[in-house]
């Protein structure tokens, strides 16, 4: 039915806005003078009505945020959507808007650190800046805040979670919901280079509070060197408002 595509669209909205694969953010910062880029390479979701023929695919490209240090504790961050495809088909039509996406700033302070136990955690104040120049996004300003912690486990384990809330603009577009969102990973070094992590998130929000949203998957990481890795993840969408699979290939480099 057509308004339960519209809410997959909304759910992949949050995918690729989001920039979306790992999700849980960490709470380490960059070194002061040195940069961080974190870029989602490819982003593809897509969401089917089983009970019609319709489908929603987006499609984001170099999606990144860059992180700057600052201190040893603080780096202000910018992200961008360099380019965002959606398309909605729906009984036989056909729909695609495509453009420049939205433009976020970000600053996180690690305001707490324990390194007997590898443990940290920061606070993520961000806010989203719309393009009005394509059809991409919601063309308002939205914001929230993140908390994420993060814990050596030993023998290459690495345990992390986050908790997030964010006002978003409401499906009426005459005001803002209020977003509640929580995810939680665990990651391992395999051998060499490689390593593997496993990843569940939940949320809710003022409008829909219950009706549970949420996705589990997993991803293999790549370190070619000490500056850049490589992350390929796969997640499945629980509930009936999310999306159904979301594919990221994603690389991280530090200069």
């Amino acid at each position: 039915m057509m308004h339960r595509v519209f809410l997959g669209m909304i759910g992949l909205g949050l995918a690729t806005t989001g920039l979306r694969a790992q999700v849980t953010e960490t709470p380490e910062t960059v070194a002061p003078g040195s940069f961080f880029l974190r870029m989602d390479a490819i982003t593809v979701g897509v969401n089917r009505d089983t009970t019609e023929p319709n489908r929603f695919t987006a499609l984001g490209l170099a999606s990144s945020i860059l992180s700057i240090g600052m201190t040893q504790n603080v780096d202000v961050q910018i992200g961008a959507q360099f380019f965002v495809r959606e398309t909605f088909q729906f009984r036989g039509a056909r729909n695609s808007r495509s453009g420049w996406g939205d433009t976020s700033l970000r600053v996180k302070w690690r305001f707490w650190s324990d390194p007997a136990f590898g443990a940290s955690a920061a606070v993520i104040p961000y806010v989203k800046l719309p393009s009005k120049t394509t059809g991409v996004g919601n063309n308002h300003v939205e914001g929230g805040f993140i908390v994420p912690w993060a814990m050596k486990l030993g023998l290459g384990s690495e345990l992390g979670a986050m908790a997030q809330w964010e006002l978003k603009r409401n499906d009426a577009n005459n005001g803002y919901d209020s977003r509640w969102f929580a995810s939680a990973f665990i990651r391992q070094h395999i051998i060499a280079g490689f390593g593997a992590y496993g990843e569940a998130t939940v949320e809710a929000n003022s409008a829909s509070s219950s009706r549970f949203v949420g996705s589990a998957g997993g991803g293999v990481t790549l370190d070619m060197s000490k500056h850049l890795q490589f992350d390929y993840g796969v997640s499945r969408g629980l509930g009936g408002r999310a999306t159904d699979w979301v594919n990221v290939l994603r690389l991280r480099w530090s200069f």
